[in-house]
């Protein structure tokens, strides 16, 4: 089932102030946030100090500026997030991350679940309540480093593979990263990231086709169990998401850097 139906809203709303606690995703409901990650140099230096003593850590590694700082806004922006949702301070936010390395909070306790994706200075970032989401973001005109096709035949099913070879050359590009954005949601969303082999599921592949999970090889029913949606992050860039849910209701919230905690 994909989840492009009624209750879709395709504009991206200005977030309103103040916490979000009374506005927190009901079932069937998810918040999905865009921000934008390239700032001025003392912004990102303000932002820093938001972020735990691991975070800082894994900042310093990156050995490139601006994926240095794109990774500090990022998270900077997803702590003031959660804390609107959570009423905690963004700097006391604790995480913990699964066997598979998929961040969850540890403190406080709370059913809020949430997952990001971040490409090219855009962030994405979706919120529910109580149930498991993945989402993902690609920017559609980054350098292939590889023939796509090639990893398609590598990583895709059969099925995805042939339709993706099926089409004309001019289309593959775009087609490769939407089957790509949809097949990382759903992994993200069950938690085991790329460590769930791709090709033992079908995700819709024509991006003109909703998003949509056609077949998984463990089970036929895991279908009916799932949705799938497009995030429309904005122009050059593509996304999904997925939800262990039904008729979902998708609001999309549209960050802003003035927003963040100043205490």
């Amino acid at each position: 089932m994909n989840g492009d139906g009624t209750g879709y809203t395709r504009t991206w709303q200005a977030a309103p102030a103040g916490p979000f606690g009374e506005r927190q995703p009901a079932e069937g409901e998810i918040h999905v946030w865009r921000a934008g990650l390239d700032l001025p140099q003392d912004r990102v230096g303000e932002l820093e100090r938001f972020l735990a003593a691991d975070e800082l850590g894994r900042a310093k590694r990156f050995l490139v500026r601006s994926a240095r700082d794109r990774y500090t806004v990022a998270r900077a922006v997803l702590r003031n997030l959660l804390s609107r949702y959570v009423s905690t301070a963004p700097a006391d936010l604790r995480f913990h991350y699964t066997e598979y390395g998929k961040p969850e909070l540890a403190h406080p306790a709370t059913s809020i679940r949430f997952n990001v994706s971040h490409s090219h200075g855009l962030a994405v970032y979706a919120v529910t309540a109580g149930v498991p989401v993945g989402i993902d973001v690609e920017y559609l005109h980054r350098r292939a480093t590889m023939d796509r096709l090639k990893i398609a035949h590598r990583v895709f099913s059969d099925r995805e593979y042939n339709e993706l070879a099926s089409m004309p050359r001019y289309r593959r590009d775009e087609a490769f990263l939407a089957c790509w954005t949809r097949k990382e949601a759903f992994v993200k969303a069950i938690g085991q990231g790329l460590s769930c082999p791709l090709d033992q599921f079908d995700v819709s592949v024509d991006p003109n086709d909703p998003p949509e999970l056609r077949a998984t090889h463990w089970d036929p029913l895991e279908t009916d169990r799932w949705s799938m949606a497009s995030v429309d992050p904005g122009p050059d860039y593509i996304g999904a998401l997925a939800v262990p849910a039904r008729n979902l209701k998708i609001t999309r919230w549209q960050w802003d850097h003035d927003q963040v905690d100043i205490n």
